[in-house]
């Protein structure tokens, strides 16, 4: 099989690129594993930022239409002890973010290129030279050979092709992060459905999920204390008894549904190639206090179908150091950013996961 373009990764990134690519009429295939276990329901928020960018990749409707509801603000508690009610009522030209149903807006998005689709089970092997990337599936059994000009790495914090590449990650922290499925309630004193707290161990944030179900994760560091606690949701009350009104949200439940793992700020040493790109969280990774993980996988795909458009039809050498080169300056100004938000908090600055945020960072 030959095709201009090879994308590995079923995630937004993925996705996306392929839509905007067959709406260019660039031929493409989509790669992806097959039997992935659904991924655990996060309780994704896009902002209002996101709205407009959306509309104009013709992309939004179909967000709006598989979304479980559209939000209008939420609650922080972050820098002191009073909550701050952050509305989106002022925001232009869109009023609203979505609280999304990834599942099924996915589903969506895949019905829309699912001719342009393969799925493989194990054996990936990728050969990668100067005039062009060839994809060997299913080594063992049913060998398929995969040709194209152009190479896509869409596998999100696993960075499977910038692996088998040898290029390098740089990352910036050690943040990690541990979720929970609880029973849905609404707090006396909170009227939006997304509340961020920090506290001395970390910070955490309680979003509804859906009618019956919120989600709680907690953040902290590789290492640190509190995680031990974290390992059974019978314990996050007591672990988190300091906290102001995030404990109020943890009911008991014997059906909770936990997940851990990486939540570190880190971005691939080299975001591009000569005909091969990084997209999503494979070229750049966010941290959950960014609120930009969906946002960044969408765009990094839109800039990647322009780049994509102007190497393949326009044979702009440019195209692709330009699509790095901009990449990597969105992540150093990222990180300026987030590093100044962490600094806000100033009521814990010795304790050990905010006192690396005024000496690391300083």
């Amino acid at each position: 099989m030959k095709k201009q373009v090879i994308i590995l990764g079923n995630g937004i990134a993925g996705i996306t690129l392929a839509v905007l690519l067959q709406r260019k009429g660039i031929p493409f295939v989509l790669l992806h594993r097959e039997g992935e276990k659904q991924p655990f329901a996060l309780g994704e928020t896009l902002p209002p930022s996101a709205m407009q960018f959306l509309n104009e990749l013709k992309l939004l409707s179909i967000f709006e239409e598989n979304a479980y509801r559209k939000t209008y603000g939420y609650h922080s508690m972050w820098g002191n002890s009073r909550v701050t009610d952050i509305n989106f009522f002022h925001q232009n030209p869109y009023k609203n973010g979505l609280k999304i149903n990834k599942h099924q807006t996915l589903e969506k998005l895949r019905e829309l290129i699912k001719d342009n689709m393969i799925s493989y089970q194990k054996g990936l092997e990728v050969i990668h030279e100067v005039y062009g990337n060839t994809v060997v599936l299913g080594k063992n059994e049913g060998v398929k050979i995969i040709q194209g000009k152009i190479l896509i790495d869409a596998t999100g914090r696993n960075r499977t092709v910038l692996q088998k590449l040898k290029i390098q990650n740089e990352i910036h922290d050690e943040l990690v992060a541990v979720s929970c499925h609880i029973p849905k309630i609404q707090h006396p004193k909170l009227t939006h459905e997304v509340y961020v707290e920090s506290f001395k161990e970390g910070w955490g944030i309680v979003s509804a999920l859906n009618e019956t179900e919120n989600i709680c994760t907690i953040f902290t560091h590789k290492g640190h204390e509190i995680l031990s606690q974290l390992k059974e949701v019978s314990q996050w009350k007591s672990a988190l008894a300091e906290t102001v009104y995030l404990k109020d949200f943890l009911q008991e439940t014997n059906q909770a549904k936990l997940k851990g793992g990486n939540a570190n700020s880190s971005v691939a040493s080299q975001i591009a190639g000569s005909n091969w790109l990084a997209i999503g969280d494979a070229a750049m990774s966010f941290d959950p206090l960014s609120s930009h993980g969906i946002t960044n996988a969408i765009y990094t795909s839109a800039k990647a179908a322009e780049a994509i458009e102007k190497k393949l039809n326009f044979a702009d050498s440019e195209a692709f150091p330009e699509y790095g080169k901009t990449m990597q300056t969105i992540f150093k100004q990222y990180l300026h950013s987030k590093n100044n938000l962490y600094q806000q908090e100033t009521r814990w600055k010795d304790a050990i996961f905010w006192k690396r945020f005024f000496t690391s960072y300083s």
